[in-house]
């Protein structure tokens, strides 16, 4: 748990703190900010908002004194008599929360204190920013709130006032349910304190919170490394089987090259039957390019999952065991490539730019490779043959199409130490030159015509590009970059989500474009550091 007060830009801060089921995302500052601020049940959302209000003062930034962020979020108040803390958590039988209350009476005179909750009910999809008004409203012995067969339940206040359908703007026109003021009674004696709470849950089982274990590392930038495990714990979901969101608070599905990326890192971790779960998840349904958490996968062109899921299998294949349904669907994948002299054949939309056509790839090449190595297959002969048609003197070609960019994706191949020794040096040059910002590795180089500092794959700094640079390094030697990459990437910490690494920032600015909480991000981290800077992995010649 860390600590905040007021004057430390909370305002600027966001947290988002999780279980297996649901998540909140809450500005530090007590504030919802925006569309994705409040309670979620990936991919469904249930709450925009709650306030507080304590004998007629809202319980806001303006009486804050201090923010506690970690697995729970605290918030403390003051008023002129009375000091409030506010604690959120997990509820252990029910898909909800609760928001745990403690008075303190600082008179010496009893207090009697009346507590009222606002709650912006919204129960909707994700994709469904503003959603019908058809509500039902039971007001019983507790507090139902239903639509479209889901259910929100306010327990531990009253019902008091009408209940009416609410517009407001976190940052783009919302709407949502209120229905009236819930309310607690107390009295608090002098220099006493009283403690009460409300709980706001679905109708759903619970699957608990995952179990956290020690991270055990003592390699160079530790701090680093906790965080980035602590956040790929953050994003672990057990909704239609168990898996990592790739993002909070908006990529709330399992993504399969995400996911197969992050479970590198969760294996350096030592979290090896966490990582089986997880793919055995993916194994079961196919190695779908996308697994929704309501229900059901979905299958688009993702030309890099079946190598990946080969990679990160084999991989905790060689740390502890995998299982014979990995080890049947590593097989099956296998069979998905397809080559014409040695290059892949794949769906010039199925990178992971997949804004950009990009057929064939050069990054697709490398994963091949790598996983027709890891499975002794025979065409890893190819594969290489293949990959040299990628590599010119002074760089390697992003494509083999004409008028390819000059993009970072090469540095994947020297991640994985597919380029000779004295080749690599000079593709190195280029990678420490022309496409490292102050923020890490750029995905384009600043010197290509198409260049643009917050291009979303034509310029912009990722914290999974920065990894391979920094994993490029490191396997050549240059373990002194490797570090300098990370430490870069790593100033993100301290910035929009305290303990997370973004998905995307502005080359120039550092100014966030994407997901505040990236989980490729943090488990490649996690990989880079463990596998590649903590270990003798620089001896390529």
């Amino acid at each position: 748990m860390k600590f905040f007060d007021p004057g430390s830009g909370l305002e600027n801060l966001s947290g988002t703190i999780s279980d297996l089921d649901c998540f909140i995302h809450r500005s530090l500052d007590t504030g919802f900010k925006t569309k994705w601020s409040g309670f979620w049940v990936p991919p469904y959302k249930y709450l925009d908002y709650y306030a507080l209000k304590v004998n007629g003062s809202w319980l806001n930034s303006e009486n804050l004194i201090e923010t506690g962020y970690g697995q729970n979020l605290i918030y403390r108040y003051r008023t002129s008599s009375l000091k409030i803390t506010e604690r959120i958590e997990f509820l252990d039988d029910a898909v909800g929360f609760r928001c745990q209350i403690k008075v303190e009476n600082m008179t010496d005179d009893p207090k009697a204190v009346r507590t009222s909750l606002e709650a912006g009910i919204d129960i909707r999809e994700k994709s469904k920013d503003i959603g019908s008004d058809e509500y039902s409203l039971k007001n019983e012995e507790n507090v139902e709130v239903s639509k479209n067969g889901r259910k929100l339940v306010l327990t531990g206040g009253k019902l008091e006032g009408k209940a009416y359908i609410k517009d407001h703007y976190p940052g783009e026109s919302q709407r949502c349910f209120v229905p009236g003021e819930f309310v607690k009674n107390t009295e608090v004696e002098p220099r006493e304190t009283e403690s009460f709470s409300f709980e706001i849950k679905t109708g759903g089982e619970s699957h608990g919170s995952l179990e956290k274990t020690g991270i055990n590392y003592n390699g160079p930038m530790k701090d680093l490394y906790q965080e980035s495990v602590r956040s790929i714990e953050n994003l672990i979901y057990e909704r239609n089987g168990k898996g990592i969101i790739a993002g909070h608070p908006w990529f709330q599905s399992y993504w399969a090259r995400d996911t197969f990326w992050t479970v590198l890192g969760l294996i350096d971790a030592g979290r090896y039957d966490l990582s089986r779960q997880i793919l055995e998840n993916f194994a079961e349904k196919n190695l779908p390019g996308k697994i929704s958490l309501d229900s059901g996968s979905e299958e688009f062109p993702r030309e890099d999952t079946y190598p990946l899921f080969v990679i990160a299998a084999e991989k905790l294949r060689e740390a502890d065991e995998a299982s014979e349904l990995i080890e049947n669907r590593c097989n099956a994948a296998m069979e998905m490539l397809k080559l014409e002299n040695g290059i892949v054949v794949h769906d010039e939309e199925g990178t992971w730019m997949d804004t950009l056509k990009r057929s064939p790839a050069v990054d697709i090449q490398s994963l091949w490779l790598e996983a027709a190595r890891l499975r002794d297959d025979s065409r890893a002969k190819d594969l290489e043959k293949g990959l040299e048609k990628f590599l010119d003197e002074k760089m390697v070609k992003d494509s083999l199409e004409d008028g390819s960019p000059q993009a970072v994706n090469f540095a994947v191949p020297l991640m994985f130490g597919h380029i000779d020794a004295e080749r690599a040096g000079k593709y190195l040059s280029r990678l420490n030159g022309e496409f490292t910002s102050k923020y890490g590795a750029r995905t384009r180089s600043m010197a290509d015509p198409g260049y643009e500092s917050g291009g979303y794959h034509t310029g912009s700094v990722w914290g999974l590009t920065t990894c391979w640079a920094a994993a490029a390094n490191a396997r050549y030697g240059n373990e002194r970059q490797a570090l300098n990459y990370l430490e870069r990437f790593s100033q993100f910490l301290d910035r929009d989500q305290p303990g997370a690494l973004p998905e995307v920032v502005d080359a120039e600015s550092g100014d966030l474009l994407g997901c505040p909480e990236q989980a490729w991000s943090a488990g490649m981290t996690v990989h880079v550091l463990k596998s590649f800077i903590d270990s003798d992995i620089g001896d390529t010649s």
